[in-house]
């Protein structure tokens, strides 16, 4: 699956859902992502996540600079919350000190300091509430990219990923 569209595809795909107002809402993307990429139309999570932080203007609407980003970031969010689910073992939306520490022994991490998980944990968990969320901002980026080095011959090949 690529997530690479030339300009004019991006814009090509932009004026068919368009309805002419120069901007999609968020029902309109929905409809255009399920188009093209239907795999990624069901991950509803990675939809509202690339569609909130492409958003730059903050009105609610897509005009299309910020729809080329939604492209862009989908994929990232498609991947990222496959991760999160796999490390969310309870299924409750979250991850708990305890998943994040199982994450480090599913990877064969088990003699990592519990002083440097936590701090770790702690810099993801943005919002202090005891949990990382995937709606946590600022945490999502650092999270991918740190479990994703580490799991190149762990995780990810079950996503079908290779190194």
């Amino acid at each position: 699956m690529s997530g690479q569209m030339s300009k004019e595809e991006v814009k090509k795909l932009f004026q068919e859902f368009d309805n002419g107002n120069g901007h999609l809402s968020l029902a309109e993307i929905d409809r255009a992502i399920t188009h093209r990429y239907p795999q990624l139309g069901t991950n509803k999570k990675a939809i509202m996540r690339a569609y909130k932080e492409a958003d730059t203007s903050g009105n609610g609407f897509v005009e299309l600079r910020e729809f080329r980003k939604i492209i862009e970031l989908l994929h990232h969010y498609d991947e990222l919350s496959k991760l999160f689910e796999e490390l969310d073992t309870n299924d409750d939306h979250r991850i708990s000190f305890h998943e994040f520490k199982k994450g480090f022994s599913l990877l064969g991490e088990d003699d990592t300091d519990e002083q440097f998980l936590r701090k770790e944990f702690n810099s993801i968990d943005t919002n202090r509430g005891g949990y990382i969320l995937f709606d946590e901002k600022s945490s999502t980026t650092l999270q991918l990219n740190y479990w994703k080095l580490k799991s190149l011959d762990g995780l990810l090949p079950s996503f079908g990923y290779t190194r």
